[in-house]
């Protein structure tokens, strides 16, 4: 069956196309695939080992309907390999089928309601208006990075909403040390090595060595963050912190995570909810920056709400939680940017447990790794993507622009949670048998992003207040270049080297 699945040219005779997938352009190497065989399904191996990746939106629902099923399951992974002894699971790690997974997933899915979004914003706005104060102390015309900044403004706003702790990433930018925030991207710079080649681990030179001392110092740290956080009796009701729902926690015997758990859990929260953000922020200042016209518009929306400083305005009211969902060129901004460049870039990884019968007529058997592409599908003209690959925020101004709408109906399942699953999948669609989502910037499915409606909450807020108090252009250096090279895909899509601006404070702007 799988030889009925077309393959793209292999790499090496041996290794097949091991050298491709281990590359950090992985995203990349979709396109390629797909132009190489024609199809938005192919195979691929590793040695002796095949993978189907499945590129076509409307075989992707199916697919995510065969996991509500529990047709598919998440494949055994240790995705942190730092640290010794044996890991602990947590909930990005955890099979889906597992009660404890479950447990953790519906337990804190309440933590990330709107009501509790609202309660903590004045933390975003803070963290932000620190920032915004450490640029202006550089003086006028600063080049600062933007890549830094988005991931000191989300780390810190995390360490606030979930932790109730202030890790001080945002008080001082110049800082890249002795902080935290230091110790949290050393260690992801090394995970990204080790996945990169398994037989890391097992090298004994200084930079290793080196970085093994950095994830201890950081394990000893997240201990004494649960530590703290248990001192503070967050099992309180009233506590609606992501430690607070962690916290309260029972399995089925009535015990609680066990402290090696927690420690994983604030770990995992801590990471899903700092850098994938941060990413978020410098991409779309990016774009904007790239395109002025999309900017002068947006800067037109916040002067228009009275956000935007100006010699007539210069001190203008803060931004609240109440302008997320009424600066409706900001979303549309923030859409496009996420659409181009979706920090979860990788494809979604899982294992068929039976044979899998897709409308196509591809078969994929039980036992099979399959990929769903989160990259491709968000670009590609042929799922109604007009010019996919360039930035029009104003493709979002029609409605319904998340799907794509195809012709007779088909029988495929429907998108949405099944009966039982609807506090698992965060954001769960119901659609039309004749409408296939083709935006999925915060993953599918039983695991897409838990924490999706703090980033809705965190990237607007961030992106209208840096707009708002300067005028933001890229380096002649970083505006020269292309997004591919600029762009790396480390866990998540990233900027290489950062984004670098000019960042002018609008005070210092005549009119």
């Amino acid at each position: 069956m799988l030889q009925r699945i077309p393959s793209p040219p292999v790499d090496h005779l041996i290794s097949g196309h091991t050298k491709s997938l281990t590359q950090l352009k992985r995203h990349k190497h979709e396109q390629e695939c797909i132009a190489a065989t024609g199809k938005r399904v192919y195979r691929l191996r590793v040695f002796g080992r095949h993978r189907v990746v499945i590129a076509d939106p409307t075989l992707l629902q199916e697919f995510f309907a065969a996991e509500r099923e529990g047709a598919v399951e998440k494949p055994d992974e240790q995705p942190f390999p730092l640290g010794h002894g044996k890991p602990e699971y947590n909930v990005f790690s955890e099979k889906t089928s597992s009660p404890m997974w479950k447990l953790v997933r519906k337990g804190t899915a309440s933590a990330f309601q709107a009501v509790n979004m609202r309660q903590f914003h004045n933390h975003v706005v803070d963290v932000v208006n620190r920032l915004v104060e450490g640029i202006k102390a550089k003086g006028s015309s600063a080049v600062v990075n933007f890549a830094d900044i988005g991931q000191r403004e989300s780390f810190d706003v995390i360490g606030n909403v979930g932790f109730g702790k202030d890790f001080r990433a945002s008080r001082d930018i110049d800082d890249t040390t002795s902080n935290t925030f230091a110790l949290l991207t050393n260690f992801l710079h090394e995970v990204t090595l080790r996945s990169n080649n398994p037989m890391r681990k097992y090298w004994r030179s200084k930079e290793v060595i080196a970085a093994e001392a950095e994830a201890q110092k950081l394990q000893v740290l997240l201990e004494e963050l649960v530590q703290d956080c248990q001192k503070r009796s967050p099992e309180a009701a009233g506590d609606k912190s992501i430690a607070g729902h962690l916290m309260r926690l029972r399995d089925a015997k009535g015990q609680p995570l066990s402290f090696k758990r927690m420690v994983q859990e604030f770990f995992i929260f801590f990471l899903a909810g700092s850098e994938t953000t941060g990413h978020t922020i410098a991409w779309t200042l990016y774009f904007l920056a790239k395109n002025p016209k999309a900017m002068a518009k947006l800067e037109a929306e916040l002067d228009e709400a009275g956000l935007l400083v100006t010699p007539s305005n210069p001190t203008p009211r803060a931004f609240s939680f109440s302008d997320i969902g009424k600066l409706h060129y900001l979303d549309h901004v923030i859409k496009e940017s996420m659409r181009l460049q979706p920090v979860a870039a990788s494809p979604l990884a899982r294992v068929a447990k039976r044979d899998l019968h897709l409308s196509d007529g591809t078969v994929i058997p039980a036992g099979v790794m399959v990929e769903a592409a989160q990259y491709t599908p968000m670009r590609d003209e042929r799922w109604g993507w007009h010019r996919g690959n360039e930035f029009l925020p104003e493709r979002w101004e029609e409605p319904d622009m998340e799907y794509h709408v195809r012709g007779a109906a088909t029988g495929v399942p429907k998108s949405g949670a099944q009966s039982g699953e609807e506090d698992l999948e965060i954001d769960a669609q119901v659609v039309s048998e004749h409408k296939v989502r083709r935006f999925n910037p915060f993953g599918q499915g039983l695991r897409n992003c838990l924490g999706q409606q703090l980033a809705r909450m965190n990237v607007p807020t961030a992106i209208a207040m840096f707009v708002s108090n300067f005028k933001l252009e890229l380096t002649p250096e970083d505006a020269n270049k292309s997004i591919e090279e600029l762009e790396i895909l480390k866990g998540t899509l990233q900027p290489s080297t950062g984004i670098h601006m000019i960042c002018t404070p609008r005070t210092c702007i005549e009119e």
